[in-house]
């Protein structure tokens, strides 16, 4: 019994070291809340839902309002120090679109506008036209100059069919101004240490003429150069890139986000190399879109991207059941499937066809239906689905109702996202890694704003429009990322019988006393180790005891009394690797272990041993473990193996009985004891 019990550790030893190892290896890293500031409003700090930010070298945070119009100034801390706006301004420039914002070392403040600018030699009326700009302030907030990325004096321009709208100068004469395509665009900036401006303009993909995307001038205003086209190829842009920084040699980093990749230029626009390969991939070094980038003070450069891992586990069946899964499937009871999934459990075992093998592929597609952590989707489809179908006065309130439905129904749901780090020639250096939890009412709503040079991550509440800031810490136990669920139940009961057969008096002619009590605990503890490593334990306890005396008054010596009691104890682990996160080629590496032990006690004798002491006796056990791994080798090759060794390996338990005649004399035993040993093994392949 010893060594079975130091085996069943020493399992669970091996899947914690593999984990660590896994862990260490892969250099996880999880946040640590540090501060939150912001919130509804529209002066002194308070933002609108669309924004911008920005920091100082020293830390100073800096806010682009597109909705407000403004800018504000906020301490290392978030707390509100000044503004720019146009009542500020005074009418020097106008803000209209204020996005994308940044800071140089003098702290002189830029920010991507829309421009409403007097073409030159214009008159009788005036011609105006809107188009994209970067705006210059000083730390105080004093206008300097705006950077045009357009020739804005051409004239090449035609007033039909142009977009054109008649308008009021300010001399008060009619004039007219032209809103050609894409007149409004946010464009992303960053500031050399030199104060020389670069700016991201990739709609200029999407004209039918090639045209730059980046865009560098002088720290007079004057563009330098431009560089970066339209494609694929090393150099080369999607239409769709979202993100410039630079690095601390002044070399140009893009987030070319449907491309998957970061694309690094020199200060002189030339292409210098690539980040993440360029091919949509979940695993380590490879992006799904990426979104931002920072340089932190080492040269290492983070990268977010729109991968999202989710651990989601949906509500308890009606009537509360909890049950527990069994790897092999012998001897243990139920425990917790997956909803996405229901035809499976947690460890993949077919529950409409239980008799089939662990990776059987009848009824269902094993290799491609196991839980698979998609990017979410699952929610918005059914709010925006909801939302449509009812009236527009009812719209925000039906959705909220179906949002607050889900979360009541689900066990828990976990969205995992990522922040993935490399060194300056583009090597994968490892991720951090961070959970939102969508049914807490403080942070269901949180969403990734920004990064910045200190390695922080900012997120953004969406109904409170509060943010908070994070710093990075290493791996660490953390009671918020534990997904637990524990359920007891309690039964008692007490029966009281009484006959009296046909005949002339009221005496009982049987009495019959029963009663009975059970307790059982089941225990589903489940932990992110990271977006790919997963840990579960489940636990089954029952405990139950039973007496029964059984009475005829006129044979006393017949009279049985019995009382039994009995535990049960169920644990399963499970070690899931994702081994390859890309859903078209998915594949996972599960390691579990469980182990069964329960004991049963009876007692069956005459209720008065001065006339009968004929009993019987009966005591049993029950210590049986099981082991195993399933591999997806391939996308379309499984492998399983498992070693079970069932003791007993047919009944519940084995029992030793013993018989004791009228007089107390022992006369016969009677004992079961089997076990089995065994090893399994399957390969699927699918074709």
């Amino acid at each position: 019994m010893k060594r079975r019990f130091n085996l069943i550790w020493g399992i669970l030893l091996c899947c914690l070291v593999i984990a660590i190892g896994a862990r260490k290896g892969l250099a996880v890293g999880y946040l640590k809340f540090e501060q939150e500031f912001g919130g509804k409003g529209s002066s002194n700090g308070r933002f609108s839902n669309k924004i911008h930010l920005t920091f100082s070298y020293d830390g100073e945070i800096y806010v682009s309002d597109t909705t407000h119009k403004c800018v504000y100034l906020l301490t290392t801390d978030g707390e509100y120090k000044s503004q720019i706006s146009n009542t500020t301004l005074g009418g020097s420039v106008i803000l209209t679109n204020p996005n994308d914002i940044a800071v140089d070392r003098e702290k002189n403040i830029y920010v991507a506008d829309t421009a409403l600018h007097h073409i030159a030699e214009t008159d009788n009326p005036k011609i105006y036209r809107y188009a994209p700009c970067v705006h210059k302030f000083t730390s105080d907030g004093t206008f300097l100059v705006t950077y045009y990325i357009t020739n804005v004096d051409s004239k090449s321009y035609k007033l039909a069919p142009s977009p054109v709208s008649l308008m009021v100068d300010n001399e008060g004469k009619s004039a007219f101004a032209i809103k050609l395509s894409g007149f409004n665009r946010e464009l992303r900036i960053d500031v050399d240490r030199l104060g020389q401006l670069y700016v991201l303009d990739p709609y200029k993909g999407k004209s039918s003429i090639p045209s730059a995307f980046i865009h560098k001038f002088s720290i007079d205003g004057e563009k330098i150069l431009s560089f970066a086209s339209y494609g694929q190829d090393n150099g080369e842009l999607d239409k769709e890139a979202s993100d410039l920084v630079l690095d601390n040699d002044g070399n140009v980093l893009i987030a070319d986000t449907n491309n998957h990749r970061v694309v690094k230029f020199d200060p002189d626009g030339n292409f210098l190399l690539n980040m993440g390969g360029g091919r949509r991939g979940r695993g380590n070094g490879e992006f799904t879109k990426p979104l931002t980038l920072a340089v932190l003070a080492d040269g290492t450069v983070l990268v977010k991207d729109a991968s999202q891992f989710k651990r989601h586990l949906g509500g308890i069946p009606a009537g509360g059941a909890l049950t527990l899964v069994s790897p092999a499937g012998v001897g243990l009871a139920d425990l917790l499937s997956d909803p996405l999934h229901p035809e499976r459990d947690l460890l993949g075992r077919n529950t409409i066809f239980p008799d089939l093998p662990l990776n059987d592929i009848a009824g269902s597609d094993l290799l491609d239906r196991r839980l698979r952590l998609l990017e979410e989707s699952e929610y918005l489809r059914l709010y925006e689905t909801t939302m449509l179908a009812d009236e527009a006065e009812n719209k925000a309130e039906a959705a909220e109702d179906l949002k607050a439905a889900a979360v009541r129904a689900t066990i828990y749901h976990r969205i995992i996202g990522r922040v993935q780090k490399f060194d300056s020639y583009g090597n994968y250096k490892g991720r951090t890694i961070y959970q939102v939890n969508k049914q807490s009412e403080k942070h269901h709503d949180l969403s990734f704003l920004d990064l910045d040079s200190m390695g922080h991550l900012y997120m953004r509440d969406g109904s409170e429009l509060t943010i908070r800031k994070y710093a990075i810490e290493g791996f660490t136990i953390k009671p918020s990322q534990m997904n637990a669920v524990y359920k007891t139940n309690v039964n008692t009961y007490d029966n009281e019988y009484i006959e009296d057969y046909e005949d002339l008096d009221l005496r009982p002619d049987l009495k019959h006393n029963s009663s009975q009590f059970r307790s059982g605990a089941n225990l589903f503890w489940n932990y992110d180790l990271s977006e790919r490593t997963n840990f579960m334990l489940a636990d089954a306890a029952t405990y139950s005891e039973q007496d029964s005396l059984y009475y005829i008054p006129t044979r006393a010596e017949d009279a049985n009394d019995f009382n039994s009691h009995s535990w049960d104890n169920n644990l399963v682990t499970n070690l899931k690797f994702i081994t390859n996160p890309n859903p078209y080629n998915y594949k996972e590496l599960n390691l579990y272990a469980e182990r069964k032990d329960g004991y049963t006690y009876k007692l069956d004798k005459g209720a008065y041993p001065e006339l009968n002491r004929q009993k019987n006796e009966d005591d049993g056990v029950v210590r049986s473990i099981s082991m195993g791994g399933n591999w997806d080798i391939f996308k379309n090759v499984n492998l399983w193996v498992q070693y079970s060794d069932f003791n007993p390996a047919w009944n519940s338990h084995n029992m030793t009985r013993r018989y004791y005649d009228a007089s107390g004399d022992p006369y016969m035993v009677f004992a079961s004891k089997n076990k089995s040993r065994t090893w399994t093994s399957e390969l699927t392949i699918k074709f």
